[in-house]
């Protein structure tokens, strides 16, 4: 009874309705889009859900890892208010807190896609009530553990809070976004939550178990972090509680009844959850249109691509997430290289004297070039190498194109330059994928880091200039860093790359139109989270 009134109460607070006696709705008719993920088959939602934990895994460790870097920047934060920061200093503090918007973001965002798990009765639906509980419950904490100790460290601190809430384009940051995030994560609503998650969580364990759930190789961890973030937590509330409460006095009173702890826009993170789910597998740019795009490209070619609902390198800041490297087919490559001199110079001076680069590819790299002369799971032919989660993969047009943005710009370079840089991408392929963005590492790699490695300037490669920018402390290279250099040196005669296509998604059209050249240049500007496009 106690676990049905707090249930209740926390719905109450959310400003939604309490849960009905009765079981929920049949599932929608086969030709209806599914508005909620509680409206899928079991199968396909414990699969996602499992997606999701194992995100949320990597958001807490990224967040852990900010918490890190800034015992390494204390001073910086306990400097003095009347000493004002240097450039340098206010870089360090804005991209650290731009990396903090993204991780909480995102989590926020699974959140609110398992919060109805209270209205799906456990005794017939144990699966989708146990795995619900879990994300939900585990992105709250995860969301009030880190928030907190950020919110103690900054409260108060005029010239601090004064920076952070300024809005910033480069980092992805919209106005105010401090201050709304430091009322929500202290909302009396928020720690109400918390103590009814905390209270429910050994409760659950027959659900979770009937549900198969204690058999994932998460499942022991989130609760592990779900006791340990809620420690924190509630340890920062009785710490610092009534100060806390007395600053966000007005919050309260205005919005007694929120649901989103951290709205990056009005109703944004409900409204990408419900999105997300309409339009799961489902991208908003054609395959007609990605084989029209192909058209125009050429090996060494640097895609930009972005998916609203899969967004890569969280806690980098940027529009643009995720980068890629165009090699096309084996017969394009040949078209393109094996009549140029220069290549066929530069291949002479190679161990075997290779007459063409693919003959040089397939025998320095005999099983990746058997991977890459084969297809992938759509029957496409493979045409990319990528940096994603799996490691540097070599995909096709459906995995590295079919997304919901992508621009496509080409490296003002010879040919043997772009050979070579190919020539790089394939020693890279295979090599594991880089959470931690550490571009000092050649073992793992990130995205960028793969495309910025193959390109790399060196005593024979002209190859293209990028400098690397300072994130929370760490060297690194968020892919929107690519778009911006394009655009600072469009007009410039000596600019390193040139415009080829640029796809823009539209998510209240379902689709994505062509745009020019004018129109991709101004893309890395726009919020990374501000994903409601008009």
């Amino acid at each position: 009874m106690l676990v049905t009134s707090l249930l209740l109460a926390q719905l109450t607070l959310a400003g939604s309705p309490p849960p009905q006696a009765a079981a929920p709705s049949s599932p929608p008719a086969a030709e209806a889009e599914p508005s909620n993920i509680y409206d899928w088959d079991d199968e396909a939602f414990v699969a996602q859900a499992q997606l999701d934990l194992e995100a949320l895994q990597r958001y807490a460790n990224g967040l852990r890892g900010l918490q890190e870097q800034i015992k390494k920047n204390l001073a910086l934060y306990n400097q003095k208010q009347d000493i004002p920061y240097s450039p340098e200093q206010k870089q360090t503090l804005l991209t650290t807190w731009a990396a903090f918007f993204d991780y909480f973001a995102s989590t926020e965002q699974i959140r609110q896609r398992y919060w109805d798990f209270v209205k799906v009765p456990g005794i017939t639906q144990p699966k989708k009530h146990a795995w619900g509980f879990l994300l939900t419950h585990g992105a709250l904490t995860t969301i009030l553990a880190h928030g907190l100790t950020y919110a103690e460290l900054t409260n108060g601190k005029k010239q601090l809070e004064v920076l952070l809430d300024e809005p910033s384009a480069d980092y992805g940051i919209p106005e105010r976004a401090f201050a709304h995030f430091k009322e929500k994560v202290i909302h009396v609503s928020t720690a109400t939550q918390l103590v009814t998650g905390d209270t429910y969580r050994e409760q659950v364990r027959p659900f979770l178990s009937k549900a198969g759930a204690l058999n994932f190789k998460l499942t022991s961890w989130v609760i592990q972090e779900m006791k340990e973030n809620s420690k924190v937590a509630k340890g920062k509330l009785l710490k610092r509680g009534p100060s806390f409460f007395t600053t966000a006095a007005k919050d309260i009173v205005v919005d007694s009844a929120s649901r989103a702890i951290f709205p990056v826009q009005k109703n944004v993170a409900e409204w990408m959850g419900d999105t997300r789910v309409r339009r799961q597998g489902k991208p908003l740019i054609s395959r007609e249109q990605v084989f029209k795009v192909m058209e125009k490209m050429e090996p060494g070619d640097i895609i930009v691509a972005r998916q609203n609902w899969f967004l890569s390198n969280i806690g980098l800041p940027g529009f643009w997430p995720h980068a890629e490297l165009y090699v096309g087919t084996p017969e394009h490559v040949s078209a393109y290289f094996d009549g140029d001199a220069e290549v066929q110079a530069w291949l002479a001076t190679l161990s075997g004297k290779p007459k063409t680069l693919a003959e040089h590819l397939s025998k320095s790299f005999p099983a990746k070039w058997t991977q890459y002369t084969g297809k992938d799971e759509h029957g496409d032919p493979i045409r990319i190498i990528e940096a994603i989660s799996e490691g540097v993969s070599f995909t096709g047009p459906e995995h590295g194109m079919r997304v919901d943005y992508m621009g496509v710009m080409r490296p003002r370079l010879t040919k043997k330059d772009k050979a070579q840089a190919i020539v790089r991408a394939f020693t890279y392929q295979g090599r594991p994928y880089d959470f931690n963005f550490d571009f000092f590492s050649d073992s793992t790699l990130v995205c960028t880091e793969l495309v910025y490695k193959s390109y790399a300037p060196s005593k024979d490669v002209k190859g293209i200039q990028i400098n690397l920018v300072d994130v929370a402390g760490r060297r690194t290279l968020p892919a929107n860093e690519i778009v911006k250099l394009f655009d600072q040196e469009y007009d410039k005669p000596d600019r390193q790359l040139e415009f080829v296509a640029f796809l823009d998604g539209r998510e209240d059209k379902k689709g994505a139109i062509e745009e020019d050249a004018l129109s991709f240049r101004k893309s890395y500007e726009r919020l990374k989270w501000d994903i409601a496009q008009k």
